[in-house]
């Protein structure tokens, strides 16, 4: 299914094939554990590193709407109303018109994390 990969260190934002095993997402997103920020009310979900600020290595980016910086890589992913995950329903376009990313020393020297 389709995915979207957010990657600040790169600074872009791509489309992605996803399996549909969780296991799957460790490996997209460079991490051990993961957990969800929910963007839209139409179930779309951003899946992020839950140990990504104990990481040497932060890069951040925003989500308009969010309340606070995310940190590292994510992919978005969308969610049927039996809480699977099935392709996102927001396009492209949109999401990346969402997205800003943020120099870490920005992030770190403001307190945002």
């Amino acid at each position: 299914m389709k995915a979207f990969l957010i990657d600040p260190y790169e600074g872009s934002i791509e489309q992605v094939d996803y399996s549909g095993d969780y296991e799957d997402i460790y490996r997209l997103i460079d991490c051990q554990l993961f957990d969800c920020v929910r963007i839209n009310r139409n179930g779309d979900t951003i899946y992020i590193d839950d140990e990504g600020l104990y990481r040497d290595n932060q890069e951040f980016f925003m989500v308009e709407g969010y309340h606070s910086p995310l940190c590292g890589k994510a992919l978005v992913l969308g969610t049927d109303k039996n809480g699977d995950s099935e392709s996102p329903k927001i396009s492209l376009t949109k999401l990346k018109k969402m997205i800003t990313f943020i120099p870490s020393i920005f992030v770190i020297a403001r307190g945002l994390v």
